[in-house]
């Protein structure tokens, strides 16, 4: 029964993924090519707006059972868990980025790697840590 739960729970956090990848990229693409922000700015700006998507159709479709009563504490929790998959998945985005220059002119690949490999710790945190109904 935990791995029917955890593989359900597994690919709706997948799709929710894409979703925050394709609103991630769209608005990095946005930043970067149409109003000249730098990489790093655009990132930024990119990851906060996908955070906040991801965090909303999770905490409705992936993990409604976990909702805690007490919204500012779960996005909080949620907030600080994907801050360190950001970290994550930023030192990876930019070291890709130092290491083969090339990819400087097609940001969606290193964006797309970092993604991945934060993928799996962002979905164990938000399944353990930020979604946990607390009865407090």
């Amino acid at each position: 029964m935990m791995w029917r739960e955890i593989s359900r729970n597994a690919s709706s956090f997948v799709v929710i993924g894409a979703i925050g990848f394709a609103v991630d990229g769209g608005i990095l693409t946005l930043l970067n090519s149409f109003f000249g922000l730098d990489l790093l700015s655009a990132r930024l700006g990119s990851f906060s707006v996908a955070v906040t998507v991801t965090w909303y159709l999770n905490r409705q479709h992936t993990f409604p059972g976990q909702k805690d009563k007490q919204v500012l504490r779960e996005w909080t929790r949620y907030l600080v868990v994907n801050g360190v998959g950001a970290l994550l998945n930023l030192t990876i985005f930019f070291w890709l980025l130092f290491r083969f220059e090339a990819l400087t002119t097609v940001p969606l690949v290193p964006l797309a790697i970092a993604s991945i490999v934060a993928m799996f710790f962002n979905f164990f945190g938000s399944k353990y840590i930020a979604f946990r109904a607390t009865h407090i």
